[in-house]
Parts: C-alpha cells; structure tokens; sequence
C-alpha cells in the first residue's frame, strides 16, 4: 500500500500529539503504513508548500486557518477536514480516523 502523509494543525499540540498517537495506534492495528503528525499551524503554509501531504487535518481551534490556507490547499489539491470539536475534545482518534478514510 502507497504510504501516506497525514498533517494535522493546531494551535497548542498537546490534545493534537495524543489524538496523532492514538490514530498511529489504529493504523498499526490494520496494518497501515501511514505518517500521520501534528504541527503548530502557523508552519502548516512552509509545510504543505515544500512536503507532500496527502490529507490535513485542521484542529476545531485552529478553524480560522481553513481561509487561509483553503487557496494553497485546493491548488495542491490537498483534502482537508477540521476536526469535530467533541471527538477532539474527548480524543476520539477511531472518529477522525473513520473521517480521514474518507478523505484518502
């Protein structure tokens, strides 16, 4: 299976790294080989520029980043997703990883 990168933003990290732990603990369960991070938004722009990221997930307090990156994002045709605020909130990693599926 093709490796995938998986970026998500946000503002602070901590709630970020578990939910990325947490979602890497579900890949390694089904086998799947992707590399998923957290980085703090206000890099997402140099990132999505210079790597190639295959779906970005924006953490619920980072929303107002979607406007401005959406241009950058749909130009690298990029999917992206934010993150339910309550299954971020209680790090309900098997809900966004159900959500990034659909986005890969």
């Amino acid at each position: 299976m093709e490796n995938k990168t998986v970026l998500l933003i946000c503002t602070a990290g901590i709630t970020a790294g578990l939910i990325v732990k947490n979602i890497q603990n579900i890949m390694e369960n089904k086998g799947e080989n992707y590399h998923i991070y957290s980085a703090p938004a206000i890099v997402a722009e140099n990132i999505i520029k210079e790597q190639k990221i295959d779906a970005l997930l924006i953490a619920p307090q980072s929303k107002y980043e979607v406007s401005r990156l959406e241009e950058l994002l749909n130009y690298k045709k990029v999917p992206y997703r934010l993150i339910d605020e309550e299954d971020y909130e209680i790090l309900n990693a098997q809900a966004i990883y159900n959500k990034l599926k659909s986005m890969l």
